[in-house]
């Protein structure tokens, strides 16, 4: 049996891993039009902040490494087309600037072709006005600009943005931080996160809620030098970033295989497309969110990588695995603070039809004897009106070991469990690691003694 996977992204080499771990003999085929595989679209952060000291390291496999793993990999190689009714793919492979067309057969076929940035109302002249980094090239090109850059707009609020900010203060550039809602990090925290954070936001940044840019303008020399927004308020600036979520590639197969309203390849539970032979995973396909019945697009990593291994299994296992609903679960380190969220908020939580309520508490003491000074964890969770059951929790805290505790919330979200379970849950002490009352336990009661 041959399975081809399109695209050496998280899910496609997840996909290629586990189908091997499955059954060894099974021919994998990889088809990556670049030659990074698996490259970790946020490493502009983690390269501007010196934790890395070369984009092209931010990548979770190597051609050799897949090799070794008798996974054949096509680097250089575009999908150009797919010809289902006879189960192939027509391939371009480009080798020192020459390209060579052929048709590769498959017996299944996984698209993985991931995502790209990109902003659909503004009315660009040129494809550098505006800054995406997703890629390695576009990451390379980012940081020429930024690090000469005075005054940075970022497009979006959210947490793509935000570490952007993050990272960018630290060099001491002046940030104006756009966001057409009128909150920040909309879908994953409340405001009893966020205006702990906002506080901490430095003097460099300038965060401007309800706006949008409507123009980019341009020097003599055709330079970022100002954005004009919705409101005509002009911002004289270096460089413009796309800080927006990303949207599906779907080019190669929007006119083959059935596509939901939000741009998404449409799959069964099982991953498995309208073709019966073609299944789509990661930043391609809508999930499942929480206990709603609702689709929604959540272009994580770590659903790239469940994503992949499951429509490997149902490829080649007999007892199928239904994709499960996710709790789109979050973390992020920001301006020395670590916030993670898990399922729904409190705010979006009606256009769900939920009924919901939540408690909230800061604590200062994480274990019995010694108090310390510096240490804080704000823990929120939000629960059904009537039955107590847990729908959503968020923390905010500056202690790295307590982020656990958004997985924690994730498994009890995906158990379904209310209050009353949490408040007696079983938990360890010792008085040198912990309370006699797991912070759980205690915000639990909290949310059952609320009225």
């Amino acid at each position: 049996m041959r399975v081809v996977i399109i695209g050496g992204s998280h899910a496609g080499i997840a996909a290629a891993r586990h189908l091997k771990k499955i059954d060894a003999n099974v021919e994998v085929v990889i088809i990556e039009r670049s030659t990074i595989l698996g490259y970790i679209g946020s490493s502009l952060n983690l390269y501007l902040e010196g934790e890395i000291t070369d984009l092209s390291e931010a990548k979770t496999t190597t051609f050799d490494q897949l090799l070794a793993e008798k996974i054949n990999v096509l680097l250089n190689t575009e999908a150009i087309k797919i010809q289902t009714e006879k189960k192939e793919v027509v391939i371009s492979t480009t080798r020192d600037k020459k390209s060579t067309e052929k048709v590769i057969f498959y017996d299944y076929l996984i698209l993985a072709m991931g995502s790209s940035q990109y902003q659909t109302y503004l009315p660009l002249r040129s494809e550098h006005e505006i800054i995406n980094y997703k890629t390695l090239p576009q990451a390379k090109q980012a940081v020429k600009t930024l690090c000469t850059a005075g005054k940075v707009v970022i497009i979006g609020a959210g947490l793509i943005g935000f570490e952007l900010v993050e990272s960018l203060a630290k060099l001491k550039k002046e940030i104006y931080l756009i966001e057409r809602m009128d909150n920040i990090l909309f879908r994953y925290f409340d405001h009893e996160i966020t205006q702990k954070l906002l506080e901490k936001l430095p003097e460099n940044v300038h965060l401007l809620l309800n706006s949008s840019v409507k123009e980019i303008q341009l020097d003599k020399k055709d330079t970022v030098n100002g954005v004009v927004l919705t409101d005509d308020q002009m911002i004289a600036c270096d460089a413009v970033v796309s800080a927006v979520n990303p949207r599906p590639n779907i080019s190669l197969v929007d006119k083959s295989l059935a596509i939901n309203k939000d741009g998404t390849i449409s799959t069964n539970e099982y991953l498995q497309t309208s073709d019966p032979a073609i299944y789509a995973a990661g930043d391609l396909i809508s999930i499942a969110f929480n206990a709603s019945s609702s689709l929604l697009y959540v272009p994580l990593v770590t659903n790239a990588y469940r994503s992949g291994i499951i429509a490997a299994s149902n490829i080649l296992l007999k007892e199928k695995i239904p994709f499960p609903k996710v709790q789109r679960t979050v973390a992020t380190e920001l301006f020395q603070m670590y916030l993670a969220s898990t399922g729904v908020n409190e705010e979006e939580a009606p256009y769900y039809g939920f009924q919901v309520s939540s408690v909230a508490k800061t604590y200062s003491q994480k274990h019995l004897f010694v108090k310390e000074d510096n240490f804080k964890l704000t823990l929120k969770i939000i629960f059904d009106q009537k039955s107590k059951q847990i729908m959503g929790g968020q923390l905010m805290t500056n202690s790295r070991e307590q982020v656990e505790i958004i997985n924690i919330l994730s498994t009890l979200i995906t158990m379904k469990a209310d209050l009353k379970q949490l408040t007696t849950m079983d938990f360890y002490f010792n008085p040198k690691l912990s309370l006699p009352l797991h912070f759980l336990n205690d915000l639990a009661m909290e949310g059952l003694l609320a009225k």
